[in-house]
């Protein structure tokens, strides 16, 4: 099968999971799940990605196939502690901001779950790991088609946080450009989740917690303590590539990924020092 082919069954297998899985989803599960948590989603939402993306899970696992599955979807656990605890150092100063700007706490342990855990577990799994994972690495397209088409995707999603027009086309834009971001650290970090998603779910968990304003968007004081977050993700990028980690994304992977270290080899251990 060549990569044409390979592009379009990716792409084919997003759609059918994104826009017609839905129709095979009964509203009997939607109000046994919502009774069995109390309207909370902890079990609706879960539920519903699982049985809406797990072929698009499956195809990625049998791209590459001479990797273990784990690898293949993101979730190798190895540098786990380091990510988790340098995404926590990344976003204490944003978490910091939020707390000075806000008057309010929502201390909801389902918001947080449903809002943050979830969030930034299956968006990066599914629109990361699975989608532009398979694109970038199995389909050699180069870093900027493959993230642009799952970022936008991801953007689109985000579409509702937008009040009118305007401010919705703005969440679009600004989700797809963190899409972007995400799956930058998803390349730096090993091809795994872990750290672009703790990073995703420390943002939106301080962002629920201290109920700021704003939308995706969000509002300029806002976005200045959320730029300290980026600015160290990439600092701490950075300080592992300078300790030894092979750059992932070059100028020369930008359009087309010509390196042969992406497809279907063996994951060599990558260093995961804390920032």
């Amino acid at each position: 099968m060549n990569i044409i082919l390979k592009s379009l069954l990716v792409i084919a297998t997003f759609v059918f999971c994104h826009y017609i899985m839905k129709s095979f989803w009964g509203s009997e599960w939607t109000k046994i799940l919502t009774q069995a948590d109390a309207s909370t989603d902890v079990l609706f939402i879960p539920a519903k990605y699982l049985f809406l993306y797990t072929p698009l899970l499956v195809l990625t696992t049998l791209l590459f196939k001479r990797r273990n599955m784990l690898d293949a979807i993101g979730l190798n656990t190895a540098g786990f502690n380091n990510y988790t605890f340098a995404a926590l150092l990344c976003c204490i100063p944003m978490t910091l901001g939020y707390a000075y700007l806000s008057n309010n706490l929502n201390l909801s342990l389902s918001g947080l779950i449903t809002g943050s855990i979830y969030a930034g577990f299956f968006e990066e799994l599914i629109f990361r790991a699975a989608l532009f994972g398979a694109l970038y690495r199995f389909c050699r397209w180069g870093f900027i088609p493959a993230a642009l088409i799952s970022s936008v995707v991801f953007g689109v999603g985000h579409m509702y946080q937008g009040g009118d027009a305007v401010s919705a086309l703005m969440a679009v834009a600004v989700t797809t450009v963190a899409g972007t971001w995400f799956a930058w650290l998803y390349c730096e970090c090993g091809y795994k989740i872990w750290f672009p998603m703790w990073m995703h779910i420390f943002m939106n968990a301080a962002y629920g917690i201290f109920s700021m304003s704003g939308g995706a968007v969000g509002d300029l004081h806002g976005n200045l303590y959320k730029a300290t977050a980026i600015v160290l993700s990439i600092v701490y990028v950075e300080a592992l590539i300078r300790r030894g980690k092979k750059r992932e994304v070059t100028m020369s992977s930008l359009f087309i990924n010509t390196s042969a270290a992406t497809l279907n080899t063996p994951i060599k251990p990558q260093m995961t020092a804390a920032v």
